[in-house]
């Protein structure tokens, strides 16, 4: 945004430089380098403000993500129980896990396929690089593909 700014000021400095040297008068052009001048002072307003909002907006994200981690808390503590509902709030991952824990935990997939056999119901979840192997609903495993 800095080099926004700089850009435009030396785009119209050379604007005024190019005129001058078509006959502009004295006067017109320190009119000119005053209305840049101006320009210049209100664009660094601007952008003054702007950076305020956005440090704004950031703080906001942060405590707006404190409520929602509080709020997740409570839901997956009422859900699962305490020490389950942290580990979940804490995106871990262990052997015997369901289904709907890993989704709470890491949100949808990016991909699912699932195999019925006549010796259960084989499920991989794909998460990126990451691959997690349920049986019956329960993981079993995962690995990472490197």
């Amino acid at each position: 945004m800095k080099y926004k700014f700089i850009f435009i000021f030396l785009f119209l400095t050379s604007a005024v430089f190019a005129q001058n040297n078509n006959g502009l008068k004295a006067e017109e052009f320190h009119a000119q380098i005053d209305s840049l001048q101006n320009l210049k002072s209100k664009l660094l307003a601007q952008k003054e403000a702007l950076e305020k909002e956005i440090e704004k907006l950031r703080d906001d994200s942060a405590e707006m993500d404190a409520k929602l981690r509080t709020a997740l808390r409570k839901v997956y503590r009422r859900r699962y129980g305490r020490k389950i509902g942290d580990r979940i709030l804490d995106k871990q991952i262990w052997k015997g896990m369901t289904e709907r824990m890993l989704r709470d935990s890491w949100g949808e997939p990016d991909r699912i396929t699932r195999n019925k056999e006549k010796w259960g119901l084989f499920t991989q979840w794909y998460y990126g690089k990451i691959t997690f192997f349920f049986k019956d609903r329960k993981l079993v495993d995962w690995e990472e593909k490197k």
